[in-house]
């Protein structure tokens, strides 16, 4: 399916006058102004914010409750343990919080429930294992705002409840001592987009603060929360939460910490991630992936483990694992894309959304599947897989359509759900498999028009590919961390020559254009070798080519 490329525009007044107040070219001024930063002063303080202006953690509804109970905790030597879940922002939450408390002097323990066995948040058997094992405290990261039930039999288990999350507030909260939620709609937290590790970063920040007027610190080092952050800038952008604001903070400042992380369980997944400088690319595609592989294919609290070890060997170990698993899951991802672009293109005519189901999709993976299947029919998708005499699944959406305000529309065929405007979960029985389909595709019809499958490129600027040198690269970094919310620029260019053309890796496309001859790479487009004759149109992303030490292209579409 053909993209429409759709070219964004500026009022040149506006883009002349912060190019003139911030000192930049009009390039980055335009850019500036297409992600929000419309006058010098947010401009300004996009480009040049530091960790001095991360919010009071104090903001936080509940914060003070929080720290009040786990101070009591602390002084009356209870038991604490941290609730985590199995995707890199619940094991990073958990890594945290237990190195947080280790490095107080005062260990704590941790939990991640088994995707699989267990499913997502806290469950009432682990309440019981949890009591049996003597723990007082609960501190639940990254889940439990919609744990009513749970939370109530750890009332009655005798548990102290505090639930730390970041995902959408239910109408009526669960039963737990705090509940420290910067979506709840009574809190006046500004950085409502955190992810869950972010919210224990600042209950770290909260305790630290707290415990240094008191004197806890008096006769030991007070952690150096700076430390925490190549972690947290990991979760951030793993979560997919936009790069602005407290998030843009974490990750800018996380990348430099990463750098010479102290953490051996870091170290050692660089490692075998083949990184040495990272970027958030490599945050979200290399490291994420693997800290994400253990637990969608057999027990996160590996992750958890490396990251949390001192001990060199044992790290390495432990790095090599998630590798070897993440190698697994994109063995088995392949298989179920396979089986389910088979079962769409079965079918005459697309539909508005999709849910599909196969008992032999393992549920640790379709989510993946999921976001490729959306990336290539641009359709919302759902997909299911077995869950004992249950269908369990992952939903991914387009970004015109909240996949919680679907589900919500649907929920009469579900036995419950939960998640995020792009991504959800859900559990359903068979016998509503049919009647969800059906709802989920009506109401997707529903909301969205036919221009709103049509994939579309939003193209920033366009480009002569004679004025690309160095310095024109280098320019473009000071808007670095790209992600979620600050997208990579986009550029363009029409009519360019193609001056060499080679298939490489099997499946890419490795081209030099222009009157230049800059290298480009069109990664999974070798198909369309013989398509690209003489002259192109070509949207693309900068980047630097180390092998020829000049800007290079990273091409994302050809129009021939």
């Amino acid at each position: 399916m053909k993209s429409i490329w759709q070219i964004k525009t500026a009022p040149l007044s506006e883009v002349a006058l912060l190019s003139k107040e911030l000192g930049v070219s009009d390039l980055i001024a335009k850019l500036l102004w297409l992600r929000g930063f419309t006058t010098p002063e947010n401009a300004t303080l996009f480009l040049n914010q530091s960790l001095k202006d991360l919010p009071n953690p104090f903001l936080l509804k509940d914060m003070e409750k929080a720290v009040d109970l786990i101070t009591t905790a602390v002084k009356n030597k209870k038991k604490i343990v941290v609730y985590g879940d199995y995707d890199v922002d619940g094991t990073i939450s958990s890594s945290l919080l237990f190195l947080f408390f280790k490095e107080c002097g005062y260990p704590i323990d941790f939990y991640i429930p088994h995707r699989i066995e267990e499913g997502y948040s806290l469950n009432i058997k682990a309440l019981h294992k949890l009591k049996e094992r003597g723990f007082d405290l609960i501190i639940t990261v990254d889940n439990g705002i919609s744990a009513h039930k749970e939370c109530e039999v750890a009332r009655d288990l005798g548990f102290t409840v505090i639930v730390t999350d970041h995902h959408h507030v239910p109408e009526t909260l669960p039963v737990a001592d705090a509940i420290v939620n910067p979506q709840r709609r009574d809190c006046a937290f500004p950085a409502k987009e955190i992810c869950g590790a972010g919210v224990a970063f600042f209950l770290m920040m909260a305790l630290r603060s707290r415990w240094r007027e008191s004197g806890f610190f008096s006769d030991k080092q007070e952690p150096n929360l700076t430390s925490y952050l190549d972690l947290l800038s990991i979760a951030t952008v793993a979560d997919v939460v936009p790069l602005r604001g407290v998030n843009r903070i974490i990750v800018q400042q996380g990348l430099k910490v990463l750098t010479r992380t102290r953490w051996e369980g870091l170290k050692a997944l660089k490692n075998v991630s083949k990184i040495e400088s990272a970027d958030s690319f490599d945050l979200g595609f290399k490291l994420g992936p693997r800290l994400n592989a253990c637990g969608r294919l057999y027990d996160a609290s590996t992750g958890v483990k490396m990251l949390t070890t001192e001990l060199p060997q044992l790290a390495q170990t432990l790095a090599l694992e998630l590798d070897k698993a993440n190698r697994e899951r994109r063995l088995i991802e392949s298989e179920i894309l396979e089986q389910a672009k088979e079962a769409v293109l079965r079918e005459e005519n697309l539909r508005h959304g999709y849910v599909l189901s196969d008992d032999r999709w393992h549920p640790g993976v379709i989510g993946i599947v999921a976001s490729r299947l959306v990336e290539q029919f641009h359709r919302p998708f759902i997909l299911l897989g077995k869950d004992g005499d249950f269908l369990k699944g992952s939903a991914r959406s387009l970004s015109q359509l909240s996949m919680v305000d679907a589900l919500n529309e649907c929920a009469t065929h579900l036995i419950k759900f939960g998640g995020h405007k792009a991504a959800a979960g859900m559990t359903l029985h068979r016998d509503n498999l049919v009647a969800f389909t059906e709802s989920f595709d009506a109401y997707v019809k529903s909301k969205l028009t036919e221009s709103d499958y049509m994939p579309k490129l939003d193209i920033d600027s366009s480009l002569d590919l004679g004025d690309l040198n160095q310095a024109y690269y280098e320019s473009l970094q000071v808007l670095k961390p790209f992600g979620m919310g600050n997208a990579e620029p986009l550029f363009m260019s029409e009519g360019v020559k193609i001056q060499s053309k080679q298939i490489v890796g099997e499946k890419h496309l490795k081209l030099k254009v222009g009157d230049y001859q800059v290298p480009a790479i069109a990664f999974g487009k070798g198909f369309m070798i013989k398509d690209v004759e003489n002259s192109v149109d070509i949207a693309y992303q900068l980047t630097w080519d180390s092998w020829a030490d000049c800007p290079g292209l990273i091409i994302r579409d050809i129009h021939t």
